[in-house]
């Protein structure tokens, strides 16, 4: 039986290129919004005083191979050495059934998110902007940095992490990966307030900062928090935003960020304007004005596993 493959982090980091990782990205939900992929909606439970798991397959019309990635989530583990996300990505025949390949997913995962939304701000974000802001010094905000400079040229990075350390280590990074001013925030409402496109990468489960300071012309990538009782963005922020999702479906079933504004009455699904592969096929779906602010809100989907582990598999 052929040997199964084994691809490290350190192999996805050095095979997916920041350009090549939005070409697939836009693949990918260009491919979904064009029902040419299995995706069954995530399926997740939480262990009491635990982690909790989510589990995504997929597969894409054509390709060979399908893909299971399997995601384990502890906030608390943020606190301590052990990291608070972990995933493996299984690849499988899509014939024969065989496995074919496990991919460690912490980098695949943070580098297809961040490649989303580097598709969504190219959409939604204002043209001519000057500061990028990212919450949270993780993963997936590391992978964000190079992607949101591919969208959009700024004069300055602001962050921030609740972790005084965190924040300190990821400007003393980020500071020798581009030219930019990098700056230390202290609260994330002060990063909320002074940042035309804004990038939200955590595992909160309370909303980060009021959504009424955020000024008009904003645009948000809310790309952490993905459970029902968890939030990144509070309810007015929501209700003032031109919306758009990655998945209504998932949207409604798994973001706190959505079902709680929802089951407040404080929108109506109808509030949620596209998905952002809907917004690719057709860029005038929205017409992106000053006066307003723009909210991209993802969780993760399986069909860009699928296409991204694709890819890695081909190369080995």
């Amino acid at each position: 039986m052929k040997t199964i493959l084994s691809i490290s982090e350190e192999d996805v980091g050095q095979t997916l290129t920041v350009q090549k990782s939005i070409q697939l990205a836009r693949r990918a939900y260009v491919l979904r919004a064009r029902k040419r992929v299995l995706e069954p909606l995530r399926t997740w439970f939480t262990v009491r005083g635990g982690a909790s798991f989510y589990f995504m397959p997929a597969h894409i019309f054509g390709l060979r191979t399908v893909s299971v990635k399997v995601v384990s989530v502890n906030p608390r583990n943020r606190n301590s050495s052990i990291p608070s996300i972990s995933a493996t990505i299984y690849v499988f025949d899509s014939k024969t059934g065989l496995e074919l390949a496990r991919i460690a997913g912490n980098n695949l995962t943070a580098i297809r998110t961040a490649a989303s939304s580097a598709l969504a701000t190219d959409l939604l974000a204002l043209k001519e902007i000057d500061s990028l802001g990212i919450i949270g010094t993780g993963n997936q905000a590391n992978a964000h940095l190079p992607a949101m400079l591919e969208a959009r040229n700024v004069s300055r990075v602001l962050v921030y992490s609740p972790s005084k350390a965190h924040r300190k280590r990821f400007v003393r990074r980020a500071s020798k990966r581009t030219s930019l001013s990098v700056i230390a925030k202290r609260s994330a409402e002060e990063v909320a307030r002074k940042s035309d496109l804004l990038v939200l990468a955590t595992s909160s489960r309370v909303p980060l900062f009021r959504g009424a300071r955020v000024p008009l012309g904003t645009h948000v990538n809310a790309i952490g928090a993905a459970l029902p009782s968890s939030r990144e963005i509070d309810t007015t922020l929501v209700r003032r935003s031109i919306l758009v999702v990655d998945s209504r479906e998932q949207a409604f079933s798994t973001y706190g960020d959505i079902m709680i504004p929802l089951k407040g009455k404080a929108i109506r699904k109808s509030h949620v304007r596209a998905e952002l592969g809907e917004l690719l096929l057709d860029p005038s779906i929205i017409e992106r004005r000053e006066n307003e602010v723009t909210v991209f809100k993802a969780g993760g989907l399986g069909v860009l596993d699928a296409v991204f582990a694709d890819y890695m598999v081909s190369h080995f």
